[in-house]
């Protein structure tokens, strides 16, 4: 059992206060241009993390994400017969070629939800997919403080970059040459910050187009709705495309010219696409189920990785799930927190009829309640400057792409917050970056 310590705590007390003054100095550079939709509050300092803990929970990650697979690959060969098994409904998930086996190569970008309980991750769910968000924000922001402690006696680093990681592992995946082409994909007016209008977020993601022609690709960004096709060729303006990184969830896509022009291009093998939609099934809420369904079959190394770092989870089969104050109840395919009722949260008579509802619609588990460790933080209130601390939940985010460690995006909630223990960005979470010592 992995146990990941206070490395902060363990820090000199004046080393501590001169990193709470460097970001009082320096919060408003550190987080300019970094999508929030909170602005009332701003972090002055990262969450900090011994080389140690970090290893150990990216090594845990990586097996975690193998088991994931090897769950879906016991019940389904290929990626239709997976989503029948999950009970995905046909369409729902877009791009999906469903003759296409369940091979290792789904697992290459992956990012779980990690909440600390007594220094033990417990990883409540694993997302595995490209449009992995916050790699750009957490790297820019880890960097931006460590850059505003040069004079503090303290011996710090960043992990590796995850922008940089993505970039290298699609390259390999993919097979690309030096000098291909390929372009981050977005669509405009998704639920993430900032994306509402296509020249904006362009602009915005320059930096990241920056890292991926450094990795060696001639990059490009361009919303999903601009794309055109023709001369057998996938167009992002003049840039005609080899590959796309897609950097939105497959669900809900707009359907207009662009989404035609992509869909017309992969039919034809005229370009292809990082991650495969496939890869978003893996992350169904489902897996971690099943899981615990497999969990005697494992081998004993495995089994206890599960018994220790994955809470108790079954599918919601009827109302009779136990007493909702040890239990949260989550929709499958769902993101950002969407659908999630934590039971010790809500009234009887709202968790009687949240149960219902689950029953009603399918695609539902409940899983352990996880009482999580808290995160001393000092926050700076933007409007009047003031500072505040506050003991906030929080949940760690390692991203592994290629099986490589590199980053983590860490979300913890603010002073007062009214959203209780979810900790996501549309509920008011802000966000960081990771900080490595050795502890």
């Amino acid at each position: 059992m992995a146990v990941v310590s206070g490395a902060w705590e363990r820090l000199d007390s004046d080393v501590r206060s001169a990193m709470i003054e460097r970001g009082r100095a320096n919060w408003t550079g550190i987080y300019e241009g970094v999508a929030t939709k909170n602005k009332r509050w701003r972090p002055l300092r990262p969450p900090v993390m011994t080389r140690a803990s970090y290893s150990s929970l990216t090594s845990l990650t990586a097996r975690l994400a193998g088991l994931v697979l090897d769950a879906c690959r016991r019940r389904a060969s290929t990626v239709g017969e997976l989503r029948e098994r999950l009970g995905v409904p046909a369409g729902l998930i877009e791009f999906l070629d469903e003759s296409a086996p369940l091979t290792d190569d789904l697992v290459v970008a992956v990012r779980p939800d990690v909440l600390m309980s007594d220094g033990v991750p417990k990883f409540v769910e694993c997302n595995v997919d490209s449009a992995l968000g916050g790699a750009f924000d957490s790297d820019g922001i880890a960097r931006r403080f460590l850059a505003a402690y040069s004079d503090v006696p303290v011996s710090l680093s960043v992990p590796d970059s995850a922008v940089d990681a993505r970039f290298h592992a699609m390259r390999d995946q993919l097979g690309l040459g030096s000098g291909a082409t390929s372009v981050i994909l977005f669509h405009m007016g998704s639920d993430y910050p900032d994306t509402q209008d296509g020249h904006t977020l362009i602009k915005l993601l320059e930096p990241v187009r920056d890292r991926g022609r450094a990795a060696g690709l001639d990059v490009v960004v361009y919303p999903l709705e601009w794309l055109t096709f023709s001369d057998g060729r996938l167009w992002a303006g003049e840039t005609a495309l080899d590959s796309v990184m897609r950097m939105f969830i497959p669900q809900d896509v707009p359907h207009g010219a662009g989404y035609d022009a992509l869909v017309a291009a992969l039919r034809v093998g005229a370009t292809r696409m990082f991650t495969p939609s496939a890869t978003w099934l893996l992350a169904n809420k489902a897996t971690f189920a099943w899981l615990w369904e497999d969990v005697e079959l494992l081998p004993a190394s495995d089994a206890d990785l599960v018994r220790a770092h994955v809470p108790y989870t079954r599918l919601v089969t009827g109302v009779d799930v136990g007493p909702r104050a040890g239990l949260v109840l989550k929709p499958t395919g769902t993101y950002g927190g969407s659908g999630v009722v934590v039971g010790r949260e809500v009234s009887d008579s709202s968790w009687e009829s949240a149960l219902r509802s689950a029953v009603g619609s399918g695609g539902h588990v409940v899983q352990e309640f996880v009482p999580v460790d808290r995160l001393d933080m000092s926050f700076v209130e933007v409007a009047t400057g003031s500072v505040r601390s506050a003991s906030v939940p929080y949940c760690v985010a390692p991203y592994l792409f290629g099986g490589r460690a590199a980053g983590a995006y860490l979300r913890f909630a603010v002073p007062d917050a009214a959203s209780g223990s979810i900790v996501n960005l549309g509920q008011g979470a802000l966000t960081s970056g990771l900080l490595l010592t050795d502890g």
